[in-house]
């Protein structure tokens, strides 16, 4: 209620609200224009806010720059949006988002929305839907997209795209982030650090969110997915899911290393500050406390990486169970080597950089 009052206030004194959109996008020059055209078509921009939409290239070696300068001219040079692109020479999406919710987006944005640049929106009310959603309830952090593969538009699809979509349907978690699609309060967002480098950063993101950077007990219903599909993202190949699902499944065990560590802090305080103070001080933390995790093990992966697709049938019913049974089963059968390759790629120095 206080944050619809204040919405009603600013309203009173003609005040327009400023909503940042960014994209952060590395060799993404294929891409990256479709989607500026797409967000240029949204019903959002008309919704009454005012708009900033700032690219952030870290460490591209392609046009991407070059080409989402030149698509943001053709699409928003005439409007009122405020447009910038900045290229940045390291990779890294934790860090790049550090800079931007930081230092790159306007301070005094209330809203931020973010999006990876090969997504596909699926219509033009999306964006406008997610904020509106995030408005309305008081008690949400942030809206997190729906992601589908882009598979699910074909009109005849094999056995290997049917099996590929009841998996992905399995597997979207309705309180946490996906990173491809996801818009948030600023006045949040700006309180959060994210350690770099970080293996699927939005999965730490979700973490800090849920437990007000663990200084309390993790409150779930702060983050909600939207209740409709929102983009198409492209499907792996056979070769390229096995390459996702290892990195998925190290960005996994490093985040779980990771809030342990803060968890075991047993702090009252938001942790945002001690995350900044150490990737500034000690730029090789994360790394370092993967070390000692695996030091002396043969397997230092959670056990549970290697069953949680069959974990997930509990709860749901037993008719639910066993009609979800057949496709857990495949794939945890196919999850088997991506986690011995994980298992492999922690025990190496800078595994953390692997995304």
């Amino acid at each position: 209620m206080l944050y619809l009052l204040g919405i009603f206030t600013l309203l009173e004194l003609d005040i327009v609200m400023l909503v940042s959109l960014c994209i952060i996008a590395m060799n993404e020059g294929d891409a990256i224009a479709g989607l500026i055209n797409s967000v240029a078509q949204q019903t959002l921009l008309s919704d009454g806010f005012e708009f900033e939409f700032v690219i952030v290239s870290n460490g591209s070696t392609d046009n991407t720059v070059l080409v989402a300068r030149d698509a943001l001219e053709d699409s928003f040079g005439k409007s009122d949006v405020r447009c910038q692109v900045h290229d940045i020479d390291i990779a890294g999406k934790a860090r790049s988002w550090n800079l931007a919710v930081h230092s790159l987006l306007d301070p005094t944005a209330q809203i931020m929305l973010f999006m990876d640049a090969d997504i596909d929106l699926i219509d033009e009310n999306v964006m406008s839907d997610m904020v509106n959603k995030l408005m309305a309830d008081e008690s949400l952090s942030a809206v997190s997209g729906w992601p589908v593969k882009d598979i699910a538009k074909k009109a005849e699809k094999s056995l290997i795209d049917n099996f590929s979509l009841k998996i992905s349907s399995q597997t979207t978690p309705l309180h946490s982030i996906n990173g491809s699609l996801y818009v948030g309060r600023a006045e949040v967002f700006r309180k959060i650090w994210i350690p770099v480098p970080t293996p699927g950063e939005d999965g730490f993101l979700s973490a800090m969110l849920h437990t007000e950077g663990f200084s309390q007990s993790a409150a779930m219903d702060c983050v909600q997915r939207m209740d409709r599909p929102t983009h198409y993202f492209e499907a792996h190949s056979i070769s390229g899911f096995f390459v996702h699902e290892q990195r998925m499944t190290v960005g996994t065990t490093v985040n779980g290393w990771i809030c342990e560590k803060f968890w075991a802090r047993n702090s009252t305080n938001h942790v945002g500050p001690i995350i900044y103070d150490l990737n500034e001080n000690d730029p090789e933390w994360v790394d370092k406390l993967v070390s000692e995790k695996v030091a002396g093990k043969l397997w230092a992966l959670p056990p549970r990486l290697l069953t949680w697709r069959l974990y997930n049938l509990r709860h749901i019913g037993f008719i639910q169970a066993i009609k979800r049974a057949p496709f857990s089963i495949v794939a945890t059968l196919l999850n088997i080597w991506p986690c011995v390759q994980a298992n492999r790629a922690l025990k190496r120095r800078g595994s953390a950089n692997i995304w």
